[in-house]
């Protein structure tokens, strides 16, 4: 008669096990899927915007939007539309604007681009005069006139810095912002 408090107790013992190892399973399957390449740049985008002074006659008044215009990738425009849905921006609401291909590409502060041949996008990144944010997400884009370049490499967005493409559109970028780029073309 003992062998049945034992056999209660090794059951028992089991059952939790069963139950413990289940939830675990559950909590893994629950946990939020690993952010999507889109979704990461789409972060990146706002958050560059905190990191760049643009000249003092870019905003007309101080509540004027910080516009983020995007070109060429539909699956980063949809991201960069939900984060920055109510969103301010050092004191800005944040507008993203889909732009066609052929542009034009004015009124934006930010430009997006997406995958061009070079000569394309070279004219495209000329068209975007003035004090825009150009960032860019193909090989040697920088050397075109790109000022910011994503790449991935291990499964990790990267990106890249030049500030001569900065300094000709009359761009100042953080150190802050240099520190985590992957490379900075220019730097002294």
């Amino acid at each position: 008669m003992q062998s049945r408090p034992l056999l209660r107790l090794v059951l028992g013992l089991a059952c939790a096990a069963g139950a413990l190892a289940c939830g675990m399973q559950l909590a893994a399957a629950q946990s939020p899927p690993a952010a999507t390449e889109a979704e990461v740049k789409a972060a990146f985008l706002l958050k560059f915007a905190g990191f760049v002074e643009w000249p003092a006659d870019t905003f007309a008044r101080p509540d004027d939007p910080l516009v983020i215009g995007v070109a060429g990738d539909d699956e980063i425009a949809g991201n960069v539309e939900q984060l920055a849905a109510g969103r301010r921006l050092e004191g800005r609401p944040v507008v993203v604007r889909r732009l066609p291909e052929a542009g034009p590409f004015t009124g934006v502060h930010i430009l997006l681009l997406g995958r061009r041949s070079e000569a394309r996008l070279r004219d495209v990144a000329a068209a975007a005069a003035g004090p825009v944010l150009v960032v860019t997400q193909q090989p040697g884009a920088l050397r075109l006139g790109s000022v910011i370049n994503f790449s991935t490499e291990g499964g990790r967005v990267r990106f890249a810095v030049s500030l001569a493409s900065a300094d000709a559109r009359n761009l100042k970028l953080s150190a802050r912002l240099l520190t985590v780029a992957q490379a900075v073309e220019g730097r002294q």
